[in-house]
C-alpha cells in the first residue's frame, strides 16, 4: 500500500459514550498583550462528546493544575458525572508529579500526545487557533490598538 492511500486526517477512533468521558486540554502560548488582569496564558478545556469549550486566563503556566482542579468541579456539579480523561501534550504543566498525583487520585486517565505531533490533539490545537483568531478581529472591528 502506498504512503498517499493512508488518510490524512484520520477519524479518532474511539467514540466517547457521554459528556466527560474525554477532555482535550492545550495551554496557548502567551499572548502579546496582556489581558487587564496581566494574564498572557490561557488554557483551554474541551469536552469531546458535546464541544463544550472552557477557557481559563492565568498569569503562569504553573496555573494549570489550579484552572483544571476549578473547571473539573464546576463541570462535574453542572452534569452530575465524573470526568474520565484528559488528552494533553507533554507540556510540563501537564507532566509534573502534582498534576499525576491529582489525576491518580481522582481515577482520572491520562493520554498524553506524542511529541511534535499537536494532530493527535487536533480538537484542543484548533480551538486555540479559532480563540485567537476571533479575537484579532473583535479588536481589529472595533478598531482597539493590540496594545490595549
Amino acid at each position: 500500500m502506498r504512503e498517499d492511500n493512508f488518510s490524512r486526517n484520520p477519524e479518532n477512533t474511539i467514540k466517547c459514550a457521554g459528556v466527560l468521558d474525554l477532555i482535550h486540554s492545550d495551554v496557548m502560548d502567551p499572548m502579546q498583550t496582556k489581558t487587564p488582569g496581566g494574564c498572557t496564558y490561557a488554557v483551554t478545556f474541551i469536552d469531546d462528546f458535546s464541544c463544550h469549550v472552557t477557557v481559563y486566563f492565568m498569569k503562569k503556566k504553573a496555573k494549570v493544575l489550579e484552572k483544571f482542579k476549578m473547571f473539573k468541579v464546576d463541570v462535574e456539579n453542572t452534569t452530575g458525572r465524573r470526568l474520565k480523561r484528559i488528552r494533553s501534550d507533554n507540556g510540563g504543566e501537564y507532566t509534573g508529579r502534582l498534576f499525576k498525583e491529582y489525576l491518580s487520585k481522582q481515577g482520572i486517565r491520562h493520554e498524553k500526545t506524542v511529541s511534535y505531533t499537536p494532530q493527535q490533539n487536533g480538537l484542543a490545537e484548533r480551538m486555540n487557533r479559532s480563540l485567537v483568531e476571533m479575537a484579532r478581529c473583535m479588536l481589529y472591528h472595533e478598531g482597539i490598538n493590540k496594545n490595549w
